[in-house]
């Protein structure tokens, strides 16, 4: 997950999650429902690796590239699943597999790469059995610019990122007592949030268009909505932190979160006017830890640790950092009475793009 160093200057807000391989509050340990969105996108990224794979059986090194690769367990999964999949369809086309593949993880340069380095993922160890090697190395940078050399990449992969802006709208309309785009929030904030998702976007893909060979795959996963308007639930993560912060409302109404969800339209209207990729598929799925945690109280208590660990660096100068615990204190009391009531499922969306 890419964030951007925590302040509000001129509509920008650059965050950095909760760091930390122990602490209870750390990403590391607060990671498991972006391993359940990748879980749930698997199988598709596994195939469209097999088929890179055999698009450049000729090749003799394959790059694949995991844009926003955070810190944790999840660090090296994505591309992990790559490897695997390459192997696995090699061997059973009774191929050569290439000789190397080249493993590109990104993320901010405040991102701690060396505890990833640590760390051992058995899905990058190539078999002793096979001739391969795969050599993995860190290439710190925001991906809402140039990364990786021109034509460098063959696979690319981002989940749980690109709901994150570069920054908060720098124009966006007052929304009192909200701190991102709500069902009651007027149609100007809505345009605001859309018109600054949109940029992003087309500049996210006009720099990965440098970066990917023609031909490769562009494999994205991130939260979205189902319809143009925002319906409530879609926004409630957010409407019940700002009521979790209602104490000052001064601080509540000065701050936007850098965070939008789109909707299928919105997605289509940017690759259409960037240009460079074909759209092979694009599906809407939705995630819950409520099918397998019927205990509301850890439901709720859960979802908020998940939260405060990705959005605590951005809370924390804006509201203060002594103000932290009783805020999600707040929080965790706030999403257990809206669960009772309400499901917990989060809308996302994955993109597999073509580079034309």
């Amino acid at each position: 997950m890419e964030l951007l160093p925590a302040s509000q200057e001129g509509g920008v807000v650059v965050v950095g999650m909760n760091s930390g391989d122990a602490g209870e509050l750390s990403y590391a340990n607060n990671s498991d429902m972006q391993r359940t969105i990748a879980a749930a996108t698997r199988k598709e990224r596994q195939e469209m690796a097999a088929a890179v794979r055999r698009g450049r059986r000729h090749a003799s090194a394959i790059a694949i590239a995991d844009l926003g690769c955070a810190t944790g367990p999840n660090a090296m999964l994505m591309a992990g699943d790559a490897v695997e999949a390459m192997l696995g369809d090699a061997e059973r086309q009774q191929e050569a597999a290439p000789a190397e593949f080249h493993v590109f993880l990104n993320d901010l340069p405040s991102n701690d790469f060396n505890s990833v380095f640590r760390q051992k993922h058995e899905k990058l160890v190539v078999p002793s059995n096979n001739s391969s090697r795969c050599l993995v190395s860190a290439w710190p940078g925001s991906f809402y610019g140039r990364v990786f050399p021109a034509d460098s990449l063959d696979y690319v992969v981002s989940s749980s990122s690109l709901h994150f802006l570069s920054r908060a709208p720098a124009d966006a309309a007052p929304n009192e007592g909200r701190m991102y785009v709500s069902a009651t929030s007027s149609s100007r904030v809505l345009d605001a949030y859309r018109a600054q998702f949109q940029a992003d976007f087309r500049l996210f893909l006009s720099c990965r268009a440098e970066e990917v060979r023609r031909g490769g795959v562009l494999l994205l996963t991130f939260v979205a909505r189902r319809e143009a308007v925002p319906s409530p639930h879609d926004c409630h993560l957010w409407d019940l932190l700002a009521e979790a912060a209602a104490d000052d409302r001064r601080l509540v109404d000065s701050f936007d979160a850098p965070f939008y969800g789109p909707c299928p339209e919105e997605l289509r209207e940017a690759i259409r006017e960037e240009g460079s990729f074909h759209v092979r598929r694009m599906e809407l799925f939705e995630v819950s830890r409520s099918s397998c945690q019927a205990d509301l109280d850890q439901l709720a208590a859960q979802t908020s640790s998940t939260i405060r660990a990705v959005v605590e660096p951005m809370l924390g100068p804006h509201f203060g950092w002594d103000a932290m615990d009783a805020l999600f204190r707040r929080y965790t009391h706030l999403l257990h009475k809206y669960y009772r009531h309400n499901n917990d499922q989060l809308t996302n969306v994955f993109l597999a793009l073509h580079k034309i």
